[in-house]
């Protein structure tokens, strides 16, 4: 499988955290070396302020909560359950998934090529990778996989960029949520994740964090919590919406429901396309 090219070096390529003046300031200030904190407040307060001002239907089937070293190692371990299925992912999704697929993977399709199969297992990031919206027949296919018992993980490391939105993940099939603070805050280094799980699972995620010392990075617990008692959710969609606009305008593309992304659907920026049949841009860099 040939994965995306990197686009980091291009004006509006790669997906990343604004350098927030603010923020940054905050994190030097709050960042502590040898800090800590309690580990299961902080994943419940994570867990609460991640989805204020969205409706997210049937999140509250997810009670079990887990640190991780941003969302990669919630994927690493998902895989690590069911890479003796066939991996199922929409064009233009997170090119790491698109590695596992390639190297952890004996089999794998796109979403748009075939019904799901009984030996199927798919992830989907929403807020889409591509598009910052909500994945193109994404009801149908869970509403599949609901009816093969195939699992499926939601990557959702974007919710904390995009405007208030409904999303539906009030399915069985759901097993694992993922999120980080990685491209709300300047942290992406301090890898400061969460996963959301509808059952236990006796992994190393839970056996890192189920002890009377938690055998994980504390400072970076420490300074995500201090961040979510500071800012608020939709801090980033308040502050940056209006400019966003202006640089959609300016380029003549649509804006994305997350705010650092515009969406180009008349093929006039092919060289950010990621498989899809538009254009991503990332503003990072212009806000």
């Amino acid at each position: 499988m040939k994965t995306l090219a990197n686009l980091k070096d291009k004006p509006y390529g790669g997906v990343w955290s604004i350098n927030d003046a603010d923020a940054i300031a905050t994190v030097k200030i709050e960042h502590r070396p040898y800090a800590t904190t309690d580990l299961q407040e902080f994943l419940h307060d994570y867990a609460a302020w991640m989805q204020q001002g969205h409706n997210i239907h049937g999140i509250e089937r997810f009670t079990h909560l887990a640190y991780a070293n941003g969302t990669t190692e919630v994927f690493d371990k998902f895989y690590q359950r069911h890479n003796d299925k066939r991996l199922r992912l929409w064009r233009g999704e997170y090119f790491y998934h698109q590695i596992q697929a390639r190297e952890l993977f004996k089999e794998w399709a796109w979403i748009e090529d075939g019904d799901i199969l009984e030996n199927d297992v798919v992830a989907v990031s929403m807020p889409f990778s591509d598009t910052g919206g909500i994945p193109n027949g994404y009801q149908l296919v869970m509403e599949q996989c609901e009816q093969l018992n195939v699992p499926v993980m939601v990557d959702m490391a974007y919710i904390n960029l995009s405007k208030s939105t409904n999303f539906n993940l009030d399915f069985n099939c759901i097993e694992v949520i993922a999120t980080s603070l990685s491209k709300v805050f300047p942290v992406s280094h301090m890898r400061i994740g969460l996963r959301l799980m509808q059952n236990f699972v006796d992994d190393t995620l839970s056996a890192y964090c189920n002890q009377a010392t938690p055998y994980l990075n504390t400072s970076s617990v420490h300074l995500g919590h201090r961040l979510i008692k500071i800012y608020k959710p939709q801090w980033l969609w308040d502050k940056y919406h209006l400019r966003q606009h202006e640089i959609c305008n300016e380029l003549g593309v649509a804006p994305s429901n997350c705010v650092i992304l515009g969406v180009d659907h008349l093929n006039k920026y092919d060289e950010y396309n990621r498989g899809g049949k538009t254009n991503r841009l990332c503003f990072s860099k212009q806000l």
